[in-house]
């Protein structure tokens, strides 16, 4: 084999110089080839994962690695980095092609790719817990531990600038971006992920061409765009979302200095998938909304700054939605920012318009709070880590890396300070806003709802330095069980707010706000109905924080109803009451009101059945809270206020009416103030000054009445100097009265009265010239309340032969007194009068016995005829009084209450069936119809008798009690003893009504009362009988009373 060789290297010697020559270089090409294509990439692959495995301190894997020497391109397929448990890839990619431009290079003397592709890249990032990190946290302390060492040897090269390369085309294609946040659960995949950088340059310029600003001030020249494109670094990266979400971002940049600018473009990003980063802070959740946004930017790094700004930026939401409960809260359909622009060297932020549309809150309000604040507040976290301080010295590269971070110049810094940022908002809308609020704070329960509600301003700036121009509309509704049509008020107001003085001005608009939504929160203090009224407003205002409020206007309450709890009657209203030139300062403590006019006033005192009148309660008394004591700057504070000053022009009143009404009495009384026209004039709290009153009326349409005066009830000691006239008032009109407080009715006669009171330094002087005419008695009335003077003979006394009784009563007393009232001291003198004149003869005989008490008149209980202990001794009083008046006799007249007696004899045959029927040998104690058993033989009985003799069904009764109850109660579940309960009652009532009282058993009733009366006195008390007469009780039966009537006669 030797020889072989040796005769082939003689043989190749002998050659040709120049075949020689190629030979030698086609075996190095060839070794060469062998070397770059064969060999690297095998030892490449073999030894790279491992190297890098042990870099990382995870498995690296490498699927093929290959190079071609002829093309000097490098591509590896299927490199991955594991995760830590090795299950799946924390990055990989399928393919990496790069290409090195070996001629290009040369001639360009510029290191230079030819291209550099990534395709398919994947990385997967997760964020374990709040203590591990990421997944990715083991590869940083890995790779801190291998370049801790090496820094430490490594000397400090000085940076000489960036060198010179190209990258002719660079692209990552289809990649895919995958987060997992676990502790919060949130999930982020981005896959579509596309790069593309054609002809990077590093020593590229882009002040060229600015993607920001129009370049169409001059025009370009071919060859000149063609090298500009040459050296242009363009930039396009576009990523799509698992939700179709797109970012898009591309532009241009260069590497020294620093320089880029583009365009920034997110399109239909959902904003639901970022919300589990934030879902364990806030109770609300982010259920919907979209998102979208656009702008150009630019940013340069100089020497000296480094520099940003944006233009035409553009930010939307739309269709955001917060739910609470699985029940939506807030929905935004529209929320944009339009042209939006920063600029780091101004230190400006540009918004030309901010606008909302169809804004949508629904909010709880209760005890609570606004529930909105508790969805929206963060939730409070304890953290468990702590911070740890270094005592060790800092080390110089310590020093050297906090001196390079602070900044040398003092003038940045003051520059920092003295010029902070100014966002300006051109302007700002919000339209139809709806907002609905459940009210259950003060109520059981109001949804109030503000729609249309639209906002909007001019100019805002961030430093506050010049006023907000405002304007304001908004109408609101309430309800409580169905909502309205229409709008219950509306209110539109235009002004400016000074932010950084706190002041605020405008004009403001009040048109036809529903007083009667406000009826909820008058129940719990007030016994009155606001069945309507309208309020409007109109004027202008000046308000501040310090405690300074004006306002300049009118206002009006129109159509006013208010009703009594009592009797559901009218208790206030009119068609219009307007005030007119209102000024009003809070400051100064002071309104002062040109005119109050009322247009068609009306009111009205009631007393009802009970005797309680519908003014008596219209406040509600409120529970008594602990008094606290008061500190000693509200002690300051109220020592030094100076009562509401009030000036009020004047006050008119047109086709005005007042009413009386009395239901206590039979007949009912009724009577009123009709026609009232006039005025007060000049009403002031200033002293020394007083009110001119001068109003006229008439009684019941015909009786003159006027009142004329001067009034100063707003000062410290009211005044008063009054004269009220009624003229030949008819007295028929008050026989309601005159039965039962006089026991006659009136046939006849008019009374006229002239009344002056004087109030001057709280001590009141008054005249009360009455004059009665031919007053004629008519029918006694036999009134419980009856006074027991004899009025015929009174009336006898006082008449004179005209038939005209005149009587001067002058009144007088001090309002400071205690126990003073008007009407005490009146009627008090009136008396005096009656007095003086005539004594009444049962009231002597109660003097006698050293009693008070009304002896004419025994009650009895309903359907009994045994006296009680109390109507003994009423009866024993009046035994002792006969015998020291033997001249006197007694005659004594049964009655009966045609209703209540015939029910109690009604009841008392029931109950006799029902202890008939049920078998029982007596009933139970004081048997009524609230307190009847639940069960037992008596019910049993109940409902026999029921059914026999009402021929009704107990069943059915049943069921319509329990509509009724279901109905009043507004629930549809019962307690089935309260049905029970109501239904016994019920079945009890009506048996009672069933049973027949004839009028033979009341009228022998009223006879047993008499008798027993006369019985007591004759067998007890020992009083003659010749002196005590029993009269008819049955013939002319007197059904007003269960009681007896006593009269007396001389002999």
């Amino acid at each position: 084999m030797f020889p072989a060789v040796k005769k082939m290297y003689l043989c190749f010697k002998q050659t040709p110089k120049a075949v020689r020559i190629l030979t030698y270089l086609g075996c190095a090409y060839a070794s060469y080839a062998l070397l770059l294509g064969l060999m690297v990439p095998a030892i490449a692959q073999s030894q790279t994962p491992k190297i890098l495995s042990e870099l990382l301190g995870r498995d690296v894997q490498i699927e093929k690695l290959s190079i071609n020497p002829f093309l000097l391109r490098i591509q590896v397929e299927g490199f991955a980095v594991q995760e830590h448990d090795n299950e799946k890839s924390f990055v990989r990619f399928d393919e990496l092609d790069v290409q090195i431009g070996f001629w290009r290079s040369v001639f360009t003397l510029t290191p230079t790719l030819d291209h550099a592709y990534l395709i398919k890249p994947q990385i997967h990032v997760a964020r374990l817990d709040q203590s591990s990190g990421f997944n990715f946290t083991d590869i940083l302390t890995t790779l801190e531990k291998n370049n801790a060492s090496k820094a430490q040897e490594a000397p400090q090269k000085e940076t000489t600038g960036l060198p010179a390369f190209r990258v002719e085309d660079i692209q990552l294609s289809q990649g895919i971006f995958d987060f997992h946040d676990w502790p919060t659960g949130a999930h982020l995949k981005y896959q579509g992920l596309n790069i593309k950088l054609p002809q990077l340059d590093s020593q590229a310029l882009v002040t060229q061409v600015s993607p920001i600003e129009n370049q169409t001030d001059k025009p370009v020249s071919s060859a000149t765009s063609s090298k500009a494109k040459q050296t242009q670094n363009h930039f396009a990266i576009n990523v799509i979302g698992a939700d179709k979400g797109e970012v898009s971002l591309d532009g241009q940049f260069q590497l020294e200095p620093f320089s880029i600018n583009g365009k920034l473009t997110m399109d239909n990003i959902t904003l639901a998938n970022f919300w589990p980063f934030a879902e364990k802070q806030l109770q609300a959740k982010l259920v919907a909304g979209k998102m979208n946004y656009s702008t150009r930017f630019q940013a340069s790094n100089t020497s000296e700054q480094f520099n940003y700004s944006t233009s035409e930026g553009y930010f939307e939401l739309i269709n955001l939605t917060f739910n609470a409960y699985n029940q939506p809260k807030i929905k935004l359909p529209h929320l944009a920012l339009n042209n939006i622009s920063l600029d780091s060297q101004k230190q400006v932020v540009n918004v030309d318009a901010l606008a909302i549309k169809n804004l949508w809150i629904d909010a709880i309000l209760n005890k609570n709070g606004l529930d909105l604040q508790s969805l929206f507040t963060p939730k409070a976290e304890t953290s468990k880590n702590t911070v740890k301080v270094s005592t060790a010295a800092p080390t110089n590269s310590d020093r050297k890396n906090t001196t390079s971070n602070q900044d040398p110049s003092p003038t940045a810094t003051n520059n920092t300070q003295s010029s902070p940022w100014l966002v300006r908002l051109h302007t700002f809308s919000m339209k139809n806003t709806d907002i609905n609020v459940n009210e259950e704070m003060v109520s059981n329960g109001v949804h109030w709802r503000v729609y249309p509600l639209s906002i909007s301003t001019q100019e805002v700036l961030s430093d506050l330095s010049h006023p907000i121009k405002y304007d304001l509309d908004l109408s609101v509704n309430s309800w409580r069980k169905s909502q309205p049509e229409q709008s219950r008020g509306s209110l539109s107001s235009q002004g400016h707010i000074d932010a950084k003085k706190l002041t605020f001005m405008g004009d403001v608009n009040l048109s036809k706000l529903d007083l009667n939504q406000f009826q909820t929160y008058l129940d719990p203090y007030l016994n009155i109905k606001l069945q309507s009224g309208f309020l409007s407003a109109k004027g202008s205002y000046v308000a501040d924080t310090k405690g300074n409020a004006t306002y300049t206007g009118q206002a009006n309450i129109s159509n006013l109803l208010v009703r009594d709890r009592l009797e559901n009657q009218p208790l206030i209203k009119w068609n219009d009451m307007g005030l007119s030139n209102i000024q009003f300062d809070l400051a100064k403590q002071r309104i002062k009101i040109g005119t109050i006019a009322f247009n068609t006033p009306y009111s009205k005192i009631l007393i009802d059945r009970n005797r309680q009148t519908n003014i008596g309660n219209i406040v509600k008394a409120q529970p008594k809270t602990p008094k606290s004591k008061p500190s000693k700057s509200t002690q300051s504070t109220t020592e030094n206020s100076k009562p509401f000053a009030v000036d009020i022009k004047q006050i008119t009143i047109k086709n005005g009416s007042t009413y009386f009404a009395d239901y206590s009495l039979k007949p009912n009384f009724a009577s009123g103030i009709e026609l009232l026209n006039g005025s007060i004039k000049n009403l002031s709290s200033t002293p020394g000054t007083k009110a001119t009153v001068n109003l006229k009326g008439k009684i019941d349409k015909y009786a003159p009445v006027t009142l004329n005066g001067a009034i100063n009830p707003l000062i410290k000691n009211p005044y008063l100097d009054l004269d009220l006239i009624f003229k030949s008032v008819e007295l028929t009109s008050v026989n309601p009265y005159s039965g039962a407080y006089a026991g006659y009715y009136i046939d006849k006669g008019q009374l006229s009265l002239a009344l002056n009171y004087q109030l001057e330094n709280n001590q009141l002087v008054g005249e009360n010239h009455v004059v009665i005419d031919q007053l004629k008695l008519g029918e006694p009335s036999n009134s419980s309340l009856a006074t027991s003077l004899p009025l015929s003979l009174a009336i006898a006394i006082l008449q004179d032969r005209h038939g005209v009784i005149d009587l001067g009563v002058r009144v007088s007393g001090d309002v400071n007194a205690p126990n003073f009232s008007f009407g005490s001291v009146i009627w008090g003198a009136f008396a005096n009068v009656l007095t003086k004149a005539v004594t009444s003869p049962f009231s002597m005989l109660a003097g006698l016995a050293g009693s008070d008490e009304e002896l004419n008149h025994i009650n009895f209980e309903f359907g009994q005829f045994s006296l009680t202990d109390s109507e003994k001794e009423k009866l024993t009083l009046l035994a002792k009084a006969l015998d020291d008046r033997p001249m006197l006799k007694l005659s004594i007249v049964g009655s009966v209450s045609a209703v209540d007696d015939s029910r109690a004899i009604a009841e008392e045959k029931l109950q006799n069936l029902l202890l008939k029927e049920s078998g029982d040998s007596s009933l139970p104690k004081n048997l009524t119809a609230s307190n009847f058993p639940q069960d037992g033989d008596l019910v049993d009985a109940l409902e026999d008798i029921f059914e026999e003799q009402l021929k009704k069904d107990v069943g059915d009764e049943e069921d319509k009690i329990k509509q009724q109850i279901q109905s009043e109660i507004g629930q549809k579940e019962i307690d089935y003893n309260q049905l029970n309960m109501a239904l016994h009652a019920s079945m009890y009532n009506q048996l009672v009504e069933a049973q027949t009282v004839l009028p033979d058993e009341l009228g022998s009733l009223a006879q047993a009362r008499a008798r027993s009366i006369k019985a007591y006195l004759v067998d007890e008390q020992h009083v003659e009988p010749d002196r005590v007469f029993i009269l008819d009780s049955q013939t002319k039966l007197k059904t007003e009373n269960s009681s007896a009537e006593l009269t007396l006669d001389a002999n």
